[in-house]
């Protein structure tokens, strides 16, 4: 299990983890859960709250479990996602480089318009974005 993470739920084949409510000195921490469950070859993260440097353990951890799980890498779902700054970013290229090292890819295949306005703020959608370098919108 991810460091940082209450127990899980699993679902549909796969787990879900929520980042705790608080940090261990009692600051309330952001709402972040993270469900991950297999895609075929792939494994498929679905990524709901916010992520920042209180939630990147909990990110890290998770994501580079589902990496060691897949065969050819992780595909991302961050529609759900309502605010992202450069530590969630960070995270997303240290696993990316991961991938890329163990011949698999990292790849977001849905983003909310906060995670969209920080790739192409940061020019980094060519890395993360699929072979089309277009990624779906969140559903209505």
């Amino acid at each position: 299990m991810p460091e940082h993470a209450i127990p899980a739920q699993l679902n549909r084949g796969g787990t879900t983890y929520a980042a705790p409510a608080f940090s261990p000195s009692g600051r309330p921490l952001p709402r972040l859960e993270i469900e991950v469950r297999p895609a075929g070859d792939r494994q498929l993260v679905v990524v709901t709250g916010e992520v920042d440097i209180d939630a990147d353990h909990l990110l890290h951890s998770t994501l580079g479990a589902a990496l060691d799980r897949s065969r050819r890498g992780v595909d991302l779902d961050l529609s759900r996602v309502d605010f992202c700054d450069c530590s969630g970013l960070n995270i997303l290229l240290r696993i990316r480089q991961r991938a890329l090292r163990d011949g698999k890819t990292l790849c977001v295949r849905a983003a909310s318009g906060a995670v969209r306005r920080l790739l192409t703020v940061t020019h980094t959608v060519p890395l993360l974005g699929p072979a089309d370098r277009g990624m779906s919108s969140p559903a209505p």
